[in-house]
């Protein structure tokens, strides 16, 4: 029996302008919370970037959560991106401040309909905007990115005070496939038939929270199992001092002691640490 206990992310490892650089591999970064940042041979995109705090208050993020770790890198530092994707609109996921910072560097900005509008209504030009559907496939130079299904009606909990609940399009996840392997950024989203078809994962973000509206614990198991060769990078836990939501909650631990091969595919990787792969293969 694994104990119930909410882990705390490792301490962070802060990076500068130089893993912005053009490489012969690919890296990626757990940015805290569900943020990701990869750079495949110097084309950098990130999902779902969170990277401010509010203004003299260092450990409070720009959605109002007391955190436990650092960012790894301020929105201001970051030299350079080629796109952002964003999975959701939920403020945990697409941070208007973060993105007011980021859009001066002209990355181009996607995600499902909902994104699109609270960009637009909150002032952004849609000129660097896209809109993504289910089964859409984006390229952003020599990284190709398809547009994955996610179930992700959160506000059912209390539709009075959190409104409509996501509908179908209105949340998804994003298969990367670059030169080194391909990514599963999943999202938020409960377990769906359609995740157990996708193919071919290398590396897979595994959201490890116990929310009913996320893979929770038995999802993510299911979900890495299934994916039996990939690399498994938890996220969506140990970034904010909030032990009443289930949404921020969680212990990877809970999910790797049922996971097979568990020694030869982890990562727990502490924010900005980089996970190198090179035509398949971990660095």
């Amino acid at each position: 029996m694994v104990e119930r206990r909410n882990a705390k992310a490792h301490e962070t490892q802060h990076f500068d302008e130089t893993a912005f650089r053009p490489i012969d591999h690919t890296e990626i970064r757990w940015m805290a919370g569900a943020g990701f940042m990869i750079n495949s041979r110097g084309i950098v995109i990130m999902v779902d970037p969170h990277l401010i705090t509010i203004k003299d208050d260092p450990l409070t993020s720009e959605e109002g959560l007391e955190m436990v770790v650092d960012y790894p890198i301020k929105a201001a530092n970051v030299p350079k991106i080629d796109a952002i994707f964003y999975t959701h609109s939920d403020a945990d996921h697409l941070g208007l401040l973060t993105a007011q910072v980021l859009q001066k560097l002209n990355p181009l900005m996607i995600g499902p309909p909902p994104v699109f509008e609270k960009l637009v209504r909150s002032g952004f030009l849609p000129d660097h905007l896209q809109v993504c559907r289910y089964g859409d496939k984006i390229a952003i130079g020599p990284i190709s990115i398809e547009v994955t299904k996610a179930d992700h009606p959160w506000q059912l909990l209390n539709p009075v005070l959190y409104g409509k609940p996501f509908r179908s399009g209105d949340a998804c996840g994003y298969k990367i496939i670059t030169a080194d392997g391909t990514v599963l950024a999943p999202g938020d989203t409960r377990l769906m038939e359609e995740h157990l078809e996708i193919k071919g994962i290398d590396v897979l973000f595994l959201d490890v929270t116990r929310d009913a509206y996320h893979l929770n614990v038995h999802g993510a198991i299911i979900l890495a199992n299934c994916m039996s060769e990939a690399f498994l990078i938890p996220y969506h836990y140990g970034t904010y001092n909030a032990p009443d939501s289930t949404a921020f909650s969680g212990d990877p631990e809970e999910v790797f002691c049922h996971v097979t091969d568990r020694e030869k595919r982890e990562r727990i990787l502490a924010p900005g640490q980089p996970f190198c792969l090179c035509s398949g293969k971990e660095l």
